[in-house]
C-alpha cells in the first residue's frame, strides 16, 4: 500500500508555499495525501516562530499531532522553529525528523533515506530559494495561489527576528517568477498573490524592479487577477503606484505595514521613514487612485520606546480613517531581535494602550468598509462554505486569509473559480453580502 502524508502548515503564506513544495515531492514519489493526521504514515508540521505566541502554537500543535499518531507513523518538524533553535532535537526528542529551511528541496529524499534512523538538520544560514522548476501542490484553493518572489530580509527592524530566522534578502529572477505565474494560470488559477518579506525590494539583486515584475505579470494571457502584498512604505513611489493603477489585471489593493507613526518610535524600530513621510504617502496614494483603492496596514502598540504621547499620536492617526483594514498587535519581546534588551512598557500600561488601539482600528474599519456597500465589484467565487453552507467568494478588496469573505445570494449554476460581476448589498463586519448582476 502507498504511504500517506499529512502536512500542517502554520504561520504566514510564505510558509504555505514551502509546505506546497514539500508535499509535491512526496506525491511525485507515489505518496498519497491523508485526510486526517491519524491516518498518515508521516505527519509534517511546518512551524512559525515569528513571535512567542506563534512558537507556543507550534509546540502545542506538535504535541497534539504527536499524540494522535497511528502505530508506526513518524512525525517531522520543519521551517522557522528549527531554524531559530538549532538544538530543537534536544528540546523535542519525540520528533523523528527535524528540517531547517535549507532542507526544504530534499525533504522527501531525506525521509526515504533515513526512515528508520531519523534526521536532525544542521540548520545554518538560510539560503534556500525555490524556483519554477520545483513542483507545488496548491493547498489554499485551486483558484488562488501565492507567488513567493523572494525570501529573507535586509531591513533589520529592531522588533523582528526574520533576518535571523529566514536569512538575508534573496530574490528569484523575473523570468523564473513569470514562468511560474504563467503555469499557475494555465492550471486554472484565477488569483495570484505576490508575496515576500518586502516586495518593494524586488529587483535589487537581479537588476530589475517590482514595477517591471508587475508589468510582466499583467501582460500574461488569461482570465486572472493579481495583487501584491507587503509593500514597505519607503519603497513606494509615484511610478510604482501608477504602475499598479494602470495594470488592468492588478487589484488596487495596497498593503503597507507602517507599524507606528511617531518619529521617536519609528527610529527605535529602525524603520526608514518618518511621520511626515507617512502623511506624504497617504496624499500620494489619494492623488494617484482617487477613491478607487483599498489600504491595509499593521501597527504595533507599546513598543519599548513608546511613551504616552507616542501612543496618543498613533491612536489619533488611526482615527483619521486612512485604512480599510488594520492589523493591530501588542509588542512581543523577542530574544533574537535588537529590541530585546530595551526596557519594556509596563504590562498594565501596555494592555490599556492596546485596548485603545484595537478600539480605534475597529471603528476605523467599520467606517471605511461601509463605502463599498452599493458598489459593483468582481467576486472570485470559491465554492460553498463548509460551515456557513452558503456560496462564498472574495471581492478585489479582500485578500485571502486576512480579510473577510463575500456571501453570494443569487447563485444559479455558476462554476467555482468564476469571476462574477456583483453588487454589494450589505456588510456584516468585514464580510460582504453581494448579488450577481444578471
Amino acid at each position: 500500500m502507498k504511504k500517506k502524508l499529512f502536512c500542517c502548515s502554520l504561520g504566514c503564506p510564505k510558509n504555505r508555499v514551502d509546505s506546497e513544495i514539500v508535499i509535491a515531492q512526496f506525491l511525485d514519489k507515489g505518496w498519497e495525501i491523508a485526510e486526517t493526521s491519524d491516518k498518515a504514515d508521516l505527519v509534517i508540521l511546518n512551524t512559525c516562530s515569528f513571535i512567542n505566541d506563534a512558537r507556543e502554537e507550534s509546540v502545542n500543535s506538535f504535541f497534539e499531532l504527536h499524540g494522535g499518531l497511528k502505530k508506526g507513523a513518524k512525525i517531522a518538524v520543519m521551517g522557522c522553529l528549527p531554524q531559530l533553535y538549532p538544538d530543537l532535537g534536544e528540546m523535542l526528542p519525540e520528533a523523528d525528523f527535524i528540517f531547517g529551511v535549507n532542507d526544504i528541496p530534499n525533504i522527501e529524499k531525506i525521509v526515504s533515506g533515513c526512515w528508520n534512523d531519523g534526521y536532525r538538520g544542521k540548520g545554518g544560514k538560510s539560503e534556500f530559494l525555490y524556483s519554477s522548476a520545483m513542483g507545488r501542490v496548491l493547498t489554499y484553493s485551486p483558484w488562488t495561489a501565492y507567488l513567493k518572489i523572494a525570501d529573507g530580509c535586509d531591513n533589520f527592524c529592531s522588533y523582528c527576528a526574520i533576518p535571523h530566522i529566514r536569512g538575508r534578502y534573496r530574490e528569484r529572477p523575473l523570468k523564473d517568477i513569470v514562468a511560474e505565474a504563467e503555469n499557475l494560470i494555465k492550471t486554472g488559477v484565477k488569483e495570484i498573490v505576490v508575496i515576500a518579506q518586502d516586495t518593494t525590494q524586488y529587483g535589487s539583486k537581479t537588476n530589475s524592479s517590482l514595477k517591471k515584475l508587475i508589468r510582466a505579470i499583467n501582460a500574461l494571457k488569461g482570465d486572472f487577477r493579481f495583487r501584491v502584498m507587503y509593500l514597505y512604505p519607503s519603497g513606494i513611489d509615484k511610478e510604482l503606484l501608477e504602475t499598479i493603477r494602470d495594470s488592468e489585471k492588478m487589484y488596487n489593493y495596497l498593503e503597507v505595514p507602517l507599524q507606528h507613526v511617531s518619529d521617536t518610535v519609528l527610529k527605535a524600530m529602525n524603520r526608514r521613514y518618518t511621520e511626515h513621510g507617512i502623511y506624504e504617502l497617504m496624499d500620494l496614494i489619494k492623488e494617484v487612485f482617487g477613491d478607487n483603492y483599498l489600504l491595509r496596514t499593521t501597527v504595533i502598540s507599546s513598543f519599548p520606546a513608546e511613551k504616552k504621547e507616542d501612543h496618543e499620536l498613533l491612536k489619533a492617526f488611526i482615527e483619521k480613517g486612512f485604512f480599510d483594514y488594520i492589523g493591530a498587535f501588542k509588542y512581543s519581546k523577542e530574544e533574537s531581535s535588537a529590541s530585546f534588551k530595551m526596557r519594556a512598557v509596563p504590562s498594565k500600561t501596555a494592555d490599556a494602550r492596546f485596548a485603545e488601539i484595537e478600539k480605534a482600528t475597529h471603528e476605523c474599519m467599520e467606517k471605511r468598509l461601509e463605502r463599498f456597500v452599493g458598489k459593483e465589484v468582481e467576486v472570485l467565487y470559491e465554492g460553498i462554505d463548509p460551515e456557513l453552507k452558503v456560496p462564498v467568494g472574495r471581492c478585489w478588496n479582500q485578500a485571502p486569509e486576512i480579510d473577510g469573505i463575500t456571501i453570494i445570494t443569487n447563485l444559479e449554476g455558476e462554476k467555482e473559480g468564476s469571476i462574477l460581476k456583483c453588487r454589494i448589498s450589505s456588510r456584516e463586519g468585514t464580510d460582504f453580502i453581494a448579488d450577481i448582476l444578471r
